[in-house]
């Protein structure tokens, strides 16, 4: 397998549109997931969204999706990484890791603070594999949302 990440273009916002769908079924979110393949485009075009797609003999096989914030404890950006899928039948080849090193190495280059995700409780799996790439569970801060039902 030659797996190839490559950066999302105009292009390709339905492809990785559909893999994000895909993260989305896994998580069991469909439900809540109203993300429009035009909107994800409109993000792509107005950098208001990164994305990246791993390919597989040209096949798409996982996409991580990402924007920065800025952290007034520094003034520095922090990478964050909102989706991190690769397909069932291609884990366990390295995929995710590619991934990670990508973003490892646009961190750098733009001289970012970090590099910020978030887990699911019940992924197990994918906390084992942040941890063994590096990331930490940060259990110094707790994290509130107030949904839009509330405001």
């Amino acid at each position: 397998m030659k797996t190839e990440i490559r950066r999302t273009q105009s292009a390709d916002a339905e492809t990785a549109y559909g893999l994000t769908r895909e993260l989305m079924i896994h998580h069991n979110a469909l439900d809540i997931f109203t993300l429009t393949c035009e909107r994800f485009k409109e993000m792509l075009e107005n950098r208001e969204l990164y994305s990246f797609i791993a390919y597989d003999d040209n096949q798409p096989i996982g996409v991580m999706n990402f924007f920065f914030k800025v952290t007034t404890f520094t003034g520095r950006k922090i990478l964050y990484i909102e989706d991190l899928f690769v397909c069932e039948s291609s884990r366990r080849k390295s995929v995710g890791r590619l991934f990670i090193e990508k973003a490892k190495s646009i961190a750098k280059e733009l001289d970012c603070e970090e590099i910020e995700l978030k887990c699911a409780e019940w992924n197990e799996n994918s906390a084992a594999f942040y941890e063994k790439n590096n990331f930490t569970n940060d259990k110094s801060w707790k994290i509130f949302t107030l949904d839009n039902t509330k405001f």
